[in-house]
């Protein structure tokens, strides 16, 4: 059985691109594991990052959902229009995901909630995951192939080297779990790194409510950007905290400030954010 994917590159004389990170997913297991967990149903809106040959945004045409492509890539785009331009419910963006509104798309559609899917090259990775705070209860649910390092780096736990930034932020809002291992010699060339698919969902109570997320992420940052600093610190740096008034936090929040921020649970953050003087809970993002 011929290799839809192969087959289109070989079809389209289509050579991977260093410079954007492509790697095609050749996989059929993988695909289909990712199709699986992603769960396309009659008329879900599903917006896809890079999707490239469109092997997995036909599978989830076929599925009956609507399928929003955005491709930068002008070759991607014309093999896209050549094999899924006559389908209904495909609407292709061909335009830098980085200048995409994924909530007006929502918007658009008439849909209260979205999905979200694609194989992730690295360097887009951290903005499509930070971008993932600002949908708030707009996404469904998304299902991302990215770097095995970033996936586990998402879904450690405090007390971890890998708990970071990310970490935090997303698991304060979502439930974040690695499905599965993916080995080079699935992807046409093979990256030098392992990958994994990542799925994310929200969380029926988030730690706290989306209202919160600005400050909730000017925190997270401030604390990590040191990370091997204990709290006190560098909470008292950022905030300008006298020494009684890191007193009061650690008493009001009940987090020990003589912790580096990896040894600390989501709800920690939570604590200290809450108990932080209302003059400096608002502090900006960095």
């Amino acid at each position: 059985m011929k290799n839809p994917v192969l087959e289109r590159l070989n079809r389209y004389g289509i050579r991977p691109r260093k410079e954007l990170g492509q790697h095609f997913l050749i996989d059929s297991n993988v695909l289909s594991a990712i199709v699986a967990h992603i769960d396309p149903q009659a008329e879900d809106v599903i917006v896809e990052f890079g999707p490239g040959l469109g092997v997995m945004t036909e599978q989830l045409l076929d599925a009956g959902a609507h399928v929003v492509g955005i491709e930068l890539d002008d070759d991607m785009a014309n093999v896209l229009r050549a094999e899924l331009g006559h389908r209904e419910h495909f609407d292709l963006r061909h335009t830098d995901l980085a200048r995409v509104d994924t909530r007006q798309i929502a918007t658009d559609k008439g849909v209260p909630r979205i999905k979200l899917v694609g194989n992730l090259p690295y360097q887009l990775t951290s903005v499509v995951l930070f971008g993932l705070l600002e949908l708030g209860d707009v996404l469904d649910s998304a299902v991302f192939l990215v770097q095995r390092e970033v996936a586990e780096r998402i879904v450690s736990p405090p007390g971890s080297k890998r708990f970071g930034i990310l970490s935090v932020l997303l698991q304060a809002y979502y439930e974040v779990r690695l499905e599965r291992r993916v080995t080079p010699g699935c992807f046409a060339p093979p990256p030098r790194v392992d990958s994994a698919v990542l799925q994310v969902r929200p969380l029926a109570q988030p730690a706290l409510t989306w209202e919160e997320r600005a400050t909730f992420v000017a925190l997270v940052k401030h604390v990590f950007n040191e990370r091997r600093k204990v709290l006190r610190n560098t909470l008292k740096k950022f905030y300008e905290l006298d020494g009684a008034s890191l007193d009061s936090l650690a008493t009001d929040s009940g987090v020990d400030l003589g912790a580096r921020p990896e040894a600390l649970p989501v709800t920690d953050f939570v604590r200290l954010l809450h108990a932080l003087p209302a003059s400096t809970s608002s502090g900006s993002e960095s």
